[in-house]
């Protein structure tokens, strides 16, 4: 029956990789290769790959006469051609098997570290990219709120705006708040303008046309703009819009677009 997978069958796989196994351990470890134990196989095909690594990197060493023979009289071996004690090929081995497990760790700690900065990286790119959503989130919300307290408003004043001159298809829409005096104002299939031109918006106030901001349409031709403080909606007859200048002008000079007369 074959040796079941443990920590300790994996802590002699560095010791066999070496050919430093004998006795009862090695009897043990290859009944549970036998078994055919895919993991322990592929543990030991990287222990031998980095040996063989480590082997070729470093050049062979021929040790001294006078090594040699230390060596021969500490063990009482008679002189005999080259050849390494079994202690002193052991502890070869375990210098070696060190040499690697250091340089292996150090090899699959430089690769954590390179796999860990990168995904702090991301997540920090992640995470600043969530931060500008929740930002343009709360913006929106922000301008739904307010939009929602002008067209929810008791009594809100409605104004229809049709197309004219040069954007016969386009129409707007107004909305002032009576209470606060907040106005909305949406245009749609408005045509686009040339980079020194922009769109005006005004309303007509006791016969005089007052400048209520200017703005840009996107490429649908849509559009929409908030007006802080008007004046009272019963004093509004009408609101149009006229191309001007960039930054727009104190009183319409350009051709008018849009036209509504408040009911």
């Amino acid at each position: 029956m074959a040796t079941p997978h443990s920590s300790r069958i994996e802590e002699l796989l560095p010791a066999y990789a070496l050919g430093a196994l004998d006795g009862e351990d090695l009897r043990e470890l290859e009944e549970h290769l036998a078994g055919g134990c895919a993991e322990c196989r592929g543990q030991i095909d990287l222990w031998q790959r980095d040996l063989e690594a480590l082997a070729d990197s470093v050049a062979p060493v021929e040790p001294s006469e006078m090594t040699r023979a230390r060596v021969l009289r500490l063990t009482g071996a008679a002189p005999a051609p080259r050849r390494i004690p079994g202690w002193l090929a052991f502890a070869a081995a375990a210098l070696l098997l060190l040499a690697v497990w250091g340089a292996a760790g150090q090899i699959r700690m430089g690769g954590e570290v390179r796999r860990l900065t990168a995904e702090r990286a991301r997540l920090a790119t992640r995470v600043e990219a969530l931060g500008r959503e929740v930002d343009q989130a709360r913006a929106e919300a922000r301008r739904a709120a307010r939009a929602l307290q002008v067209l929810a408003a008791p009594g809100v004043q409605s104004v229809v705006l049709a197309g004219l001159g040069p954007a016969p298809g386009a129409a707007g829409h107004t909305y002032v708040n009576p209470r606060t005096r907040d106005a909305l104002f949406y245009a749609f299939d408005l045509p686009p303008l040339a980079r020194d031109r922009t769109y005006q918006l005004w309303f007509i106030a006791n016969g005089k046309p007052v400048s209520a901001g200017t703005f840009a349409v996107d490429p649908r031709g849509t559009a929409s703009l908030r007006v802080d403080r008007t004046v009272d909606a019963r004093d509004i007859q009408a609101w149009a819009v006229t191309i001007e200048p960039p930054g727009g002008v104190p009183q319409p000079t350009g051709e008018m677009v849009l036209m509504g007369e408040a009911s």
